[in-house]
Protein backbone atom coordinates (compact mmCIF):
# COMPACT_ATOMS: atom_id res chain seq x y z
CA UNK A 1 0.00 0.00 0.00
CA UNK A 2 1.62 2.90 -1.46
CA UNK A 3 0.64 6.38 0.77
CA UNK A 4 1.72 9.58 0.27
CA UNK A 5 5.08 10.49 2.79
CA UNK A 6 3.23 14.21 3.20
CA UNK A 7 0.25 12.61 4.33
CA UNK A 8 1.33 10.45 6.25
CA UNK A 9 3.42 13.28 8.01
CA UNK A 10 0.18 15.88 8.59
CA UNK A 11 -1.72 12.65 10.17
CA UNK A 12 0.93 12.21 12.64
CA UNK A 13 1.04 15.96 13.28
CA UNK A 14 -2.71 16.30 14.09
CA UNK A 15 -2.26 13.48 16.20
CA UNK A 16 0.24 14.36 18.48
CA UNK A 17 -1.59 17.67 18.63
CA UNK A 18 -4.90 15.76 19.64
CA UNK A 19 -3.16 13.90 21.91
CA UNK A 20 -1.29 17.06 23.69
CA UNK A 21 -4.63 18.67 24.06
CA UNK A 22 -6.14 15.51 25.68
CA UNK A 23 -3.16 15.85 27.98
CA UNK A 24 -3.72 19.23 28.53
CA UNK A 25 -7.39 19.36 28.80
CA UNK A 26 -8.54 15.79 30.85
CA UNK A 27 -6.52 15.80 33.89
CA UNK A 28 -7.52 19.85 34.84
CA UNK A 29 -11.13 18.63 33.63
CA UNK A 30 -11.03 15.34 35.88
CA UNK A 31 -9.48 17.32 38.76
CA UNK A 32 -12.40 20.64 38.54
CA UNK A 33 -15.27 17.67 37.92
CA UNK A 34 -13.67 15.37 40.81
CA UNK A 35 -13.53 18.15 43.20
CA UNK A 36 -17.22 19.83 42.45
CA UNK A 37 -18.46 16.11 42.99
CA UNK A 38 -16.45 15.29 46.26
CA UNK A 39 -17.91 19.05 47.36
CA UNK A 40 -21.37 18.34 46.72
CA UNK A 41 -21.00 15.16 48.06
CA UNK A 42 -22.28 13.03 44.55
CA UNK A 43 -19.58 10.50 45.17
CA UNK A 44 -16.89 10.10 47.77
CA UNK A 45 -13.07 10.23 47.33
CA UNK A 46 -12.40 6.69 47.49
CA UNK A 47 -14.64 6.57 43.96
CA UNK A 48 -13.25 9.36 42.31
CA UNK A 49 -9.25 7.85 43.30
CA UNK A 50 -10.50 4.58 41.25
CA UNK A 51 -12.22 5.72 38.54
CA UNK A 52 -9.31 7.92 37.70
CA UNK A 53 -6.63 5.26 38.18
CA UNK A 54 -9.43 3.55 35.44
CA UNK A 55 -9.04 6.83 32.99
CA UNK A 56 -5.08 6.71 33.41
CA UNK A 57 -5.00 3.12 32.75
CA UNK A 58 -6.92 3.41 29.76
CA UNK A 59 -5.30 6.21 28.63
CA UNK A 60 -1.69 4.59 28.80
CA UNK A 61 -3.30 1.65 26.82
CA UNK A 62 -4.79 3.19 24.52
CA UNK A 63 -1.58 5.84 24.15
CA UNK A 64 0.93 2.95 24.38
CA UNK A 65 -1.31 1.40 21.08
CA UNK A 66 -1.26 4.21 19.19
CA UNK A 67 3.03 5.22 19.75
CA UNK A 68 3.48 1.56 18.47
CA UNK A 69 1.21 2.06 15.35
CA UNK A 70 2.81 5.28 14.71
CA UNK A 71 6.64 4.24 14.90
CA UNK A 72 5.61 1.34 12.77
CA UNK A 73 4.87 4.15 10.07
CA UNK A 74 7.75 6.22 10.42
CA UNK A 75 10.05 3.02 10.35
CA UNK A 76 7.91 1.71 6.51
CA UNK A 77 7.80 5.64 5.64
CA UNK A 78 11.84 5.88 6.58
CA UNK A 79 12.73 2.13 5.27
CA UNK A 80 10.86 3.38 1.70
CA UNK A 81 12.87 6.68 1.79
CA UNK A 82 15.93 4.64 1.97
CA UNK A 83 15.12 2.48 -0.60
CA UNK A 84 14.62 5.14 -2.93
CA UNK A 85 18.08 6.91 -2.14
CA UNK A 86 19.59 3.53 -3.12
CA UNK A 87 17.77 3.82 -5.86
CA UNK A 88 18.74 7.63 -7.05
CA UNK A 89 22.57 6.61 -5.75
CA UNK A 90 22.33 3.64 -8.16
CA UNK A 91 21.62 5.71 -11.08
CA UNK A 92 23.88 9.21 -10.37
CA UNK A 93 26.13 6.38 -10.24
CA UNK A 94 25.31 4.71 -13.95
CA UNK A 95 25.22 8.50 -15.16
CA UNK A 96 28.38 9.66 -14.09
CA UNK A 97 29.43 6.46 -15.96
CA UNK A 98 28.09 7.67 -19.09
CA UNK A 99 29.26 11.01 -18.66
CA UNK A 100 32.97 10.19 -18.24
CA UNK A 101 32.23 7.71 -21.15
CA UNK A 102 31.03 10.52 -23.24
CA UNK A 103 33.94 12.85 -22.18
CA UNK A 104 36.36 10.00 -23.04
CA UNK A 105 34.35 9.74 -26.72
CA UNK A 106 34.91 13.13 -27.84
CA UNK A 107 38.75 13.50 -27.14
Amino acid sequence: MKTDPKTVEESVIRQVERWDTYARLAPTCFLIISALCISFGIIDFNAVFFIGIGLFAVTAVTWWFWTIYTIKHLVHTLNRASRNLEEVKTEFVTIVRDVESFKNDTK
